[in-house]
């Protein structure tokens, strides 16, 4: 079966077609088919010429322009090659400008390895692009098996040409566009697709292409460093091309060498030779490709992905039977625990349901809420409670001396009912000024505060003229409070054990004072036995004898 490699551009698609045997390829069609119009009707006129020359409905390799791929030079840094693939799509997504899930993105490796940073080449093409290509295909009866980009297909055709190592620059003209690169032996460095005026004359075209190859070397000048472009491969015989390799050898000083694409393949006899045999160089350098088994540099429909290694799976599966029989006996333990739990839940549930109705009291018992709002109240009293003399004791400790004041009137109030401190209110009076001060500063070191509310000087008062009315306020020693509580339960607690112990011990004292008591009792019971029956003996041998006290007697 024919394998067919087609190139679309905008005024015509370039088709050859081939039949591949082991690694050796004849070329049997080259054509062209003009375009106009859509889509549909550029399939249609696709599918007539094949079917004209026989290759209806066969596989292909579709070749696109550089001028329809966004193309970006990236560096990414050292990763093993098995990762290269999914980060050369992250770093593309943040260099392309138009890049999406749906673009098709390959790239060709440039420089570096993975023990440092490597320059790749990553090529993406539009979904539209992919959607045009593939209906003009489809309705033509194709099957694409190969997305190829124009300028590595003509780097393809070459092939052995370019296994000596040297830099070339590759100029291949296709009607109103060229593609011109510069290669280091078969690797590509660099490639540029221009656009030539339709209405050009022969010297424009010339001096164009002259100049955007001198671009072309100089944006490969920082990768070539100092080596030499040995020499400038012109696809193309015609007096345009050789006016071109005259300019390159003058202006640019290179050895020129003018070929065409049928000079690197097979042509088989019959095959017609097309109007532009230079335009041809892409589709057969696919053709060429497919026939050494080789994978495509760059490929839209079989990307560059992570290499999936595969393993011996077997004992994997020995292992897996293992752990299922294992999960077996597991699943039929667990089952039976499982039972038993079950069993163990539903009493504790019961259990359960009676603590409720027990805290939520039952019969005559109150309820858990209700005993904890009894002992709240209980908690709230005794904490609004205030010990007066010890709080009376530590002002008196902190007041001043009778030598230096005297107090007229002493008011206490709690104020602790209405959400407030409790209150001192004290009028006084002092020998002299400053005496006041020396009180509040006194007091103001514990939990009082302390403030003036009035002062006067009386001067028929000669012993204490100075007259102060004092606020103190404080709060209740809560902590020390609390601190007493906790005293108090603690001994309430060791009473307690104390006296259930002592119970428990007079309670095992009189038990074993009973046994005691007990054991004396058989003892008694035992000797009186003993007595009884010996009394018994003698009774029963006096009178089975009765005249031996008599004869004694007598005599």
């Amino acid at each position: 079966m024919a394998f067919v490699a087609i190139q679309i551009q905008d005024d015509q698609i370039l088709v050859a077609a081939a039949r591949i045997a082991q690694r050796s390829v004849k070329i049997t069609h080259m054509f062209s088919v003009d375009l106009a119009g859509d889509a549909e009707l550029a399939a249609e006129a696709l599918k007539s010429s094949l079917a004209k020359h026989g290759l209806s409905r066969a596989d292909a390799a579709v070749i696109v322009s550089r001028a329809d791929a966004e193309i970006r030079e990236l560096t990414i840094p050292p990763a093993p090659d098995n990762e290269v693939p999914d980060m050369v799509r992250f770093i593309a997504n943040n260099e392309f400008v138009s890049l999406s899930e749906a673009w098709a993105l390959d790239y060709l490796p440039l420089r570096g390895d993975e023990t440092q940073s490597r320059d790749v080449l990553a090529v993406g093409i539009s979904p539209e692009l992919q959607q045009r290509v593939m209906s003009i295909t489809g309705a033509a009866g194709l099957k694409v098996k190969h997305l190829l980009l124009r300028p590595l297909a003509t780097i393809d055709l070459l092939g052995e040409e370019l296994n000596d190592g040297k830099c070339r620059l590759i100029v291949d003209p296709n009607g109103d566009q060229a593609d011109i690169s510069v290669v280091d032996g078969s690797l590509l460095l660099t490639t540029r697709t221009i656009r030539l005026a339709a209405s050009s004359d022969l010297n424009e075209r010339t001096s164009t292409l002259l100049a955007e190859s001198r671009r072309t070397l100089a944006s490969a000048k920082t990768t070539l460093g100092e080596r030499p472009v040995a020499e400038a491969i012109v696809f193309g015989e015609s007096e345009n091309y050789q006016n071109l390799a005259s300019e390159l050898e003058t202006k640019l000083e290179l050895s020129v060498r003018l070929v065409l694409p049928s000079q690197f393949t097979s042509i088989a006899s019959g095959c017609d030779t097309p109007e532009f045999p230079e335009r041809f160089a892409a589709v057969l350098g696919a053709l060429e490709k497919q026939a050494a088994k080789e994978k495509y540099r760059l490929d839209f429909v079989n990307p560059r992905k992570p290499i999936v290694v595969k393993q011996d799976h077997s004992r994997w599966y020995q292992i897996g039977a293992a752990v299922a029989a294992v999960f077996v006996i597991a699943v039929a333990t667990g089952w039976w625990v499982l039972r038993q739990q079950n069993s163990e839940i539903n009493r504790l549930k019961d259990d359960l349901a009676y603590l409720v109705r027990l805290n939520e009291g039952v019969d005559d018992n109150p309820s858990v809420k209700q005993i904890t709002s009894e002992v709240d109240k209980i908690d709230v009293w005794k904490v609004a409670d205030i010990n007066w003399l010890e709080e009376l004791g530590e002002y008196s400790e902190r007041s001043l001396t009778p030598d230096d004041n005297i107090v007229d009137v002493f008011d206490a109030v709690t104020g602790l009912k209405a959400g407030g401190n409790a209150r001192i209110v004290v009028n006084m009076r002092t020998t002299a000024v400053g005496k006041e001060a020396e009180l509040i500063g006194e007091l103001s070191e514990a939990r009082f505060s302390v403030k003036p509310t009035r002062g006067a000087v009386d001067p028929t008062d000669k012993s204490y003229p100075l007259s102060t009315s004092l606020r103190v306020e404080f709060s209740p020693d809560k902590g020390a409070l609390i601190e007493e509580f906790n005293k108090r339960a603690t001994e309430y607690r060791d009473s307690t054990m104390a006296a259930v112990s002592q119970a428990s011990e007079a309670v095992q004292g009189e038990a074993k004072e009973d046994e005691a008591k007990e054991d004396e009792a058989k003892e008694d019971e035992a000797k009186e036995d003993g007595k009884v029956k010996e009394d018994a003996g003698e009774g029963e041998g006096s009178e089975t004898n009765p005249e031996s006290s008599e004869v004694a007697v007598a005599k």
